[in-house]
């Protein structure tokens, strides 16, 4: 029996990362997945600036940069081709240091991920492993592991197992764990199809939905020469597996024809909205597609995802090490099931837009639309449909409580960074610099042993970055300033967990995190 502080099922985009941000923070990781290789094919082909920021943490910001393109604006067309809505990144300055939004290559994503989890001592990765079995006691996890390379079995033990093994998750089947129907599943085919240059300048040159009755379908252009159709299938066409050639191509007629493209995918899935009623038995707990799944009409399917290894990272880690009580665990559902219900409930609202088959009532919706938005189209950001968190481990009352924080850039030794970099993957704390009220000494001494970072904000001209403490960012005091706060307690995951507007409230925070966190001094 081989025993580690936490087993990872599964190795997709959410496992990895989870089992990377683990590693890097002195967690023995052990993680299985039953192919032998990463999946060479695109599923998500979308992801966003929390992603981009959850990457910045691992370490592959400079990988990613080639395999990441502009995601560009979404154009609803209605049932005489006409525009009634429109989607589109916020402008700049990006709040979070990251374009809004991005298109990117999944198995080059992967690939990056993976390279990065070998650089890590304290991970061990097993490909063609599967996961036959669990079973835990009050301390430990146990799984059975074929390794299906010599066929032999092994036992592997942890303190935490976390099922990462996608939506027909064996693990979540055998926890006795139920999935939620949230009233979302319909038929679609999704194409893959790389794209000679003189061919894709005749397609749209944006995202397009086609909210035709007739025959609902999407276009995405996608990085480099890949671009995918997703379209609605009818009740008489083939549902499942590879899309034969026959029907192929009747409908791709409109954009492409035989010879003109190399196919990457075609396949026939249905798209889903659903949510695991829990997210945990004992120390098994669910994470990315196991936990949930998300039709792709906001792209934020893996997504959600890597918000769930982000949230769940720094919390089992702070567990494992003593920092925090067993207690904290119980907030990362608290957090991220109303997250990625209110997320997926949107989706699901885009996806009902581009849906309707009754041609009077997709009449009637695009007359509606337009009559909303005051007879001409507005153009709705993508991200403001995101939530923040809403319940768990927030100081409820204050403004800015599960928001995401900033990440601007700011100067450093006459150069550029994203402050992520300077400020590390710990608690952090940001006070007003100017505010001569705050006593940084008492500060600290509120926080005794909890492991807070210090941040002063300082936004006079004279400042700069001083051993990574102090800040000057007009971006992050304006926010402040908006809040009416001259502190903020911020989460490794980068989440608010509170503010303060004088010291006293300033210690009460930190008094107040370390209480939820179930921090001992000893």
């Amino acid at each position: 029996m081989t025993t580690h502080d936490v087993l990872i099922s599964g190795l997709g985009p959410t496992g990895a990362v989870l089992a990377g941000l683990l590693g890097q923070r002195g967690v023995r990781v052990a993680v299985f997945d039953k192919l032998k290789d990463l999946y060479p094919l695109p599923r998500a082909v979308g992801l966003d600036h929390e992603a981009m920021r959850i990457v910045q943490e691992l370490g592959i910001s400079a990988q990613m940069s080639k395999i990441i393109d502009r995601y560009r604006p979404s154009e609803y067309l209605g049932m005489d081709g006409q525009l009634i809505k429109r989607l589109d990144k916020e402008p700049p300055p990006y709040r979070l240091g990251w374009e809004p939004n991005y298109v990117f290559n999944q198995p080059k994503f992967e690939s990056a991920i993976r390279d990065r989890l070998h650089q890590i001592r304290t991970i061990t990765v097993h490909q063609s492993a599967e996961v036959t079995s669990v079973s835990q006691s009050a301390e430990q996890v146990h799984i059975q592991v074929k390794h299906l390379a010599d066929g032999t079995e092994k036992q592997y033990s942890g303190k935490y197992l976390i099922a990462c093994d996608g939506g027909s998750s064996p693990l979540r089947k055998w926890t006795g764990l139920e999935l939620e129907d949230l009233g979302f599943d319909e038929p679609w085919l999704v194409v893959d199809a790389l794209v000679p240059q003189h061919v894709s300048d005749r397609l749209p040159q944006t995202q397009v939905q086609y909210c035709e009755a007739q025959r609902p379908c999407t276009y995405v252009y996608c990085t480099e020469d890949h671009r995918r159709w997703e379209i609605m299938l009818n009740d008489d066409e083939y549902r499942t597996g590879e899309f034969p050639d026959e029907m192929l191509w009747p409908i791709l007629k409109r954009w492409i024809q035989p010879g003109e493209v190399t196919f990457w995918r075609r396949a026939a899935y249905r798209f889903h909205g659903l949510i695991a009623r829990q997210w945990r038995s004992g120390n098994v707990l669910l994470a990315g597609d196991a936990a949930h799944m998300t039709p792709p009409f906001m792209a934020q399917g893996m997504v959600q995802g890597l918000r769930d290894a982000h949230n769940l990272a720094w919390k089992l880690a702070y567990v494992i090490q003593g920092r925090a009580g067993e207690g904290l665990l119980d907030s990362y559902e608290l957090e991220r099931k109303p997250h990625v219900r209110a997320t997926t409930l949107k989706a699901m609202e885009l996806g009902r837009v581009i849906c309707e088959r009754d041609p009077e009532k997709a009449k009637l919706r695009d007359q509606r639309l337009r009559e909303e938005q005051g007879g001409s189209v507005q153009t709705t950001y993508r991200q403001q449909m995101i939530p923040g968190l809403t319940t768990g481990l927030i100081h409820a009352c204050d403004p800015a409580a599960g928001q995401v924080f900033p990440q601007p850039v700011v100067q450093v030794f006459g150069g550029e960074r994203l402050l992520d970099d300077l400020i590390g993957s710990d608690v952090a704390f940001y006070f007003d610099d100017n505010d001569e009220s705050l006593d940084l000494d008492r500060l600290k001494q509120a926080a005794g042993t909890l492991p807070l970072q210090f941040v002063a904000i300082n936004n006079r001209a004279d400042s700069d970055v001083t051993d990574g403490i102090s800040v000057r960012s007009s971006m992050i005091a304006n926010w402040m300033q908006d809040r009416a706060v001259c502190a903020m307690l911020v989460r490794p995951d980068k989440y608010v967990y509170g503010c303060a507007s004088t010291l006293a409230s300033s210690v009460a925070l930190i008094h107040a995190f370390k209480a939820v966190m179930g921090h001992s001094e000893g």
